[in-house]
């Protein structure tokens, strides 16, 4: 049973013994009414231990990093691990005398388990989420495919780092339709009376939060020669090219967001409830007082830690924690910041000039989900592609983020980094 299931039960058998004491008019239980209420102690002592064990797991889930919940099984994992994204390209552009079979199997679970139909072969997320730091990605497939081929020794496009998972963002795939998560923006609250006094009613505020499918994609262009190559290093590079694409979209939508079609980030929420701080000097004590807003609120816990632009990183590293007095400087270790793990991305750049968007928070508190795999549509006959034999590829990803409580997260973005 669930928790609040297992509460419901609670109550009603509570219920049930103030009935039975109530009918005994303060006199002593005999016979009957002492074997029921005997029966219904122990069952509600029994139901006080559920309910302590799952309330014990659910701040466990709630503290766990990037928590992945979905419908998989061992077997489909271990088999998304043989999907090639080559093979499933040129299966899809019609080239023959490729084996595709697992990749076209793969791709009818996803649809069966997502119930989406795919525009061309569905791809398993699970072969993208290799992404965990800025890397090299490649430009063109004829680029990659020299005279003396050298595949360890390619050189990628930079893109941003994805930081949201590795922060502990909690992940949901393999959705159907909107979710709507729970939320109890605030809670009763307990007082002291006097003898005889009366209790002030408060009523809960029971709310929820919402995510709705929506969609980022890439457009790329990938050689015949590439997608015929059996090299692990070509496949790993036509993945992490697409991985790193998605990923850095979706990355930026999460810590910012807001724009157009995108979801709504941590700093969008936060410059809308009117909760941005400020660390324009910056000072020590500016950023203590981030953490502290977050600690004044309750919401101390969890995943902590920092997601800061690179400009960020180099003023604080340059930056004494007292002015003209100390050696010492507010950030010392690249990595961490006041004791927690600090990452950076160029995916938090807002407006001009860029650079000074810092955040800190508890990253559990941030929900990403993924109605489907990566839906990979080829199309051999783009006029440009087809003149030379080469084949345009796109890739669209849906998704949405959502954040539990926005009182979980402190960010600023005035810090003078030039």
């Amino acid at each position: 049973m669930k928790l609040h299931e297992l509460m419901e039960l609670r109550g009603k058998k509570v219920a049930e013994l103030r009935q039975i004491v109530d009918a005994a008019n303060g006199g002593d239980l005999q016979d009957e009414p002492k074997t029921r209420f005997d029966a219904l102690e122990t069952e509600v002592r029994g139901l006080d231990e559920k309910i302590s064990r799952e309330q014990r797991l659910a701040e466990m889930e709630r503290q766990a990093d990037a928590t992945t919940i979905g419908d998989t099984t061992p077997d489909f994992e271990r088999e998304c691990r043989s999907y090639s994204l080559l093979r499933a390209i040129a299966s899809a552009s019609g080239i023959q005398g490729v084996d595709a079979g697992r990749e076209l199997e793969i791709s009818q679970e996803i649809e069966r388990r997502t119930g989406r139909k795919a525009k061309g072969i569905l791809a398993p997320t699970e072969i993208f989420q290799m992404e965990r730091r800025v890397v090299l990605s490649s430009t063109t497939g004829a680029g990659v495919i020299p005279t003396d081929h050298r595949d360890d020794q390619l050189v990628d496009a930079l893109r941003a780092a994805s930081v949201v998972d590795r922060l502990g963002a909690t992940v949901l795939s393999g959705l159907q339709g909107n979710i709507s998560i729970p939320a109890v923006d605030t809670g009763g609250t307990a007082e002291w009376i006097a003898e005889n006094g009366a209790l002030t009613g408060a009523d809960m505020d029971l709310n929820s939060r919402t995510l709705s499918p929506k969609h980022v994609g890439a457009l790329t262009e990938f050689s015949r020669n590439m997608m015929l190559q059996s090299s692990p290093d070509v496949e790993n590079l036509a993945r992490r090219d697409f991985a790193r694409a998605l990923a850095a979209a979706l990355d930026s939508a999460a810590l910012i967001g807001g724009g157009a079609n995108q979801p709504s980030g941590i700093i969008t929420q936060l410059i809308a409830a009117g909760g941005m701080g400020t660390w324009a000097t910056p000072t020590w004590a500016e950023g203590l007082a981030l953490i502290a807003g977050i600690a004044g609120a309750n919401a101390l816990g969890g995943s902590l830690g920092w997601a800061v632009h690179p400009q960020v990183t180099k003023k604080l590293r340059s930056t004494v924690r007292v002015a003209s007095t100390d050696s010492r400087f507010i950030m010392e270790n690249p990595g961490e910041l006041y004791g927690y793990q600090a990452l950076e991305s160029t995916g938090l750049t807002l407006g001009s000039p860029s650079g000074g968007p810092a955040i800190f928070g508890d990253f559990s508190s941030l929900v990403v989900g993924y109605w489907s795999g990566v839906d990979i549509l080829a199309n051999p006959y783009e006029s440009t592609a087809y003149k030379k034999g080469n084949v345009q590829v796109r890739g669209l990803l849906t998704a949405d983020v959502a954040i539990r409580h926005i009182e979980s997260f402190a960010a600023a973005n005035d810090m003078a980094t030039s």
